[in-house]
């Protein structure tokens, strides 16, 4: 039988419960900084592509062969009420070789290259649509 652990062996409760209140305090911190590096118009900007993307696909469905580039005004009034603006109001960037659609926006500036609000978005560039 083995010896019983003497008192200043055992971790203490509070050390414990301050350790696991520590890491949750860590955790936390950290997926907030995650969330928080969207803004709401990189959020819009997404939310937009997923919709486009699922009237796109109605389209295809349909039996229509997608245009190579343009507007999105071929897919009103059937598939979206009318063609999307991006959040500082200009018409989203479409490209497609028929099977594979990218999506843009040049951000606020309207400038290609730039960083926050400025930011260039595709439907590719690997944000999920929230």
């Amino acid at each position: 039988m083995a010896p019983p652990a003497s008192p200043s062996r055992r971790v203490p409760p509070v050390l414990v419960l301050g350790l696991v209140l520590g890491l949750l305090v860590v955790v936390g911190v950290t997926c907030f900084a995650r969330l928080s590096r969207h803004s709401p118009s990189q959020a819009q900007v997404h939310a937009d592509f997923a919709r486009i993307q699922a009237a796109l696909d109605a389209y295809r469905r349909d039996g229509h062969a997608l245009p190579e580039e343009g507007d999105l005004s071929f897919l009103a009034p059937k598939y979206l009420p009318e063609p999307p603006l991006d959040p500082w109001g200009r018409p989203y960037e479409y490209l497609s070789n028929g099977e594979r659609v990218i999506l843009s926006t040049l951000g606020a500036d309207g400038r290609h290259g730039g960083v926050g609000e400025d930011e260039d978005h595709t439907s590719t560039d690997g944000h999920p649509a929230p």
